[in-house]
């Protein structure tokens, strides 16, 4: 599923700006955020925490952040969402958060880390799981797989 395809379906945001739209899809409990452009540590912010107020509105389980426009992620940014950004998700109902990324080897490259400390800060401070795709229809495939519940102990 393309990501014009995937758009079609939604109706037009639910809140935007000249930097970021978001749509909701509450059949599905899932919440797109598109960034525009390359976004600044007060955008994202913004963006964010409308994402999250949205989801305590509408009870959303899962996320699918695109990133496509975005060539780097500042370390302010980075700190940023590594530490209040999950706390503040890690109260809500997402279970599954997905972002699309650019193909762009240097790009994912550097990420890496972030990416794998950002799965980590997930885990440990509740539910939420956390990938990276370079396309919208293997994240969505596993956005909208069911969830793997823990085994008993």
């Amino acid at each position: 599923m393309t990501q014009q395809f995937f758009l079609k379906g939604l109706s037009r945001p639910v809140f935007e700006t000249e930097f970021v739209s978001i749509f909701l899809d509450q059949s599905l409990k899932l919440l797109l955020l598109v960034w525009k452009r390359q976004i600044t540590l007060a955008e994202r912010k913004e963006g964010f925490l409308k994402g999250l107020e949205l989801t305590r509105q509408h009870r959303l389980t899962a996320w699918l952040i695109d990133d496509l426009q975005l060539s780097i992620i500042t370390p302010e940014e980075k700190e940023w969402v590594l530490t209040q950004f999950q706390e503040e998700a890690s109260q809500t109902t997402i279970q599954k958060l997905a972002v699309v990324t650019p193909d762009f080897y240097p790009s994912l490259v550097a990420n890496t880390e972030f990416t794998e400390k950002g799965k980590q800060g997930y885990q440990a401070k509740g539910i939420i799981q956390h990938e990276v795709f370079i396309d919208y229809s293997s994240a969505l495939s596993w956005l909208l797989a069911p969830t793997e519940e823990a085994p008993d102990a």
